[in-house]
């Protein structure tokens, strides 16, 4: 930062300038003695130089050396005066000290014309020579204010964009983690169940392992195309088709792999809602997968009921101490599904049975986090 004691190049420059014009003018067509033209011009003049950095100070200095008595005035005077009173009002601090200066060098520009060959009536235009520049630059100096604040708010704004952005960015990431783990885990978990399949029946009856492994090099296939669908979820969510005979798929690919699993729907289901669509999917396809592989052998039922206002998924099967999952990516990405919906999400066991219930609305809100 420039410091404040040193005089601004440009205004330096002018404030030279003017101060050979006025001393020309002392000279050449005297308004007073040649020592008290002299010192008037340059007590009046020099100090513009430090208009900017030293605004009250210099609107003092200058306003005092209007007392000196004249017969006559500077030409450019008038030009040198209404420079620094606009920067007073411009640049001058606190606003209280400017309102002093300001009377102080009015009270000197009155004086000063009525000690001067100028007929009092020229006392009003010096005191406008004072105000009216001060107002022009407390003007100004609001204005810079009010854009400086704008310019902070602008740039408040600009950061709030990029943490949401950073949020968003933060938010689709954990949503292509969960549909690549809802995937990847149901249709892995299949693939181990025919591979112990395929395992014992090679030990026993080797004639039988080739329906297991058909069906794990099925599954595989399968996989890959989901994990190539589930990359698309880069575009909105929305934009993905709804499948209405995906939860019968799902179900019937659980049921051929050895999860014993019924699915029971009931309702209208909706058209054109593909966000819940793909939700009840993924949350069927979770429910049958955690069975599978912490409850083995258990019977599954699913109920999917359709709602004018939502959907209700009910998920059970019965479970010894080992049959409840523990919290893991499985029930916490249903949750988060349901969340994410503006639907709600509960697990629990009772009386022998591993239960979960999700609702989903209608109307899906997209909860931003």
């Amino acid at each position: 930062m420039r410091d404040r004691l040193h005089a601004p190049r440009g205004d330096a420059a002018l404030a030279g300038v003017l101060v050979v014009a006025g001393l020309v003018q002392a000279l050449v067509t005297p308004f007073a003695a040649p020592l008290v033209g002299v010192v008037y011009v340059v007590g009046t003049t020099l100090p513009l130089a430090w208009r900017r950095t030293r605004p009250v100070e210099v609107a003092v200095v200058s306003a005092a050396f209007w007392l000196i008595p004249l017969d006559g005035f500077p030409l450019l005077g008038f030009v040198t005066a209404a420079l620094i009173f606009y920067a007073l009002g411009a640049w001058g601090r606190p606003t209280g000290v400017v309102v002093g200066v300001t009377g102080f060098a009015t009270a000197c520009a009155v004086l000063g014309t009525l000690l001067g060959p100028e007929a009092p009536v020229a006392a009003i235009g010096a005191v406008l020579i004072v105000v009216a520049p001060v107002l022009a630059g407390r003007v100004v100096a609001h204005e810079r204010a009010r854009n400086a604040a704008l310019a902070e708010v602008t740039a408040q704004l600009e950061e709030e964009r990029q943490r949401v952005q950073e949020s968003a960015v933060a938010a689709e990431r954990a949503r292509i983690a969960q549909e690549l783990h809802d995937v990847v885990g149901h249709e892995l978990t299949l693939i181990a169940i025919q591979a112990e399949a395929a395992a014992a029946a090679l030990r026993s009856a080797p004639e039988r392992a080739a329906e297991p492994v058909d069906t794990i090099r099925a599954t595989a296939h399968r996989t890959l195309g989901s994990i190539r669908q589930t990359l698309d979820v880069l575009a909105p969510l929305g934009s993905a088709r709804p499948s209405y005979d995906g939860l019968d798929e799902v179900v019937r690919r659980a049921t051929d792999s050895g999860i014993d699993g019924s699915l029971v729907v009931t309702g209208t289901p909706w058209p054109g809602q593909a966000a819940v669509w793909l939700a009840v999917t993924r949350i069927v396809g979770e429910c049958l997968t955690n069975a599978g592989r912490h409850a083995p052998g258990s019977p599954v039922e699913v109920v999917v009921d359709w709602r004018p206002d939502r959907v209700h998924v009910l998920a059970s099967n019965p479970v010894d101490g080992r049959g409840r999952p523990a919290p893991g990516r499985g029930l916490t990405g249903m949750r988060h599904r349901a969340e994410l919906l503006g639907g709600e999400f509960a697990a629990r066991t009772d009386d022998g049975r591993f239960t979960v219930d999700v609702s989903l609305p209608a109307e899906p809100v997209r909860v931003v986090r």
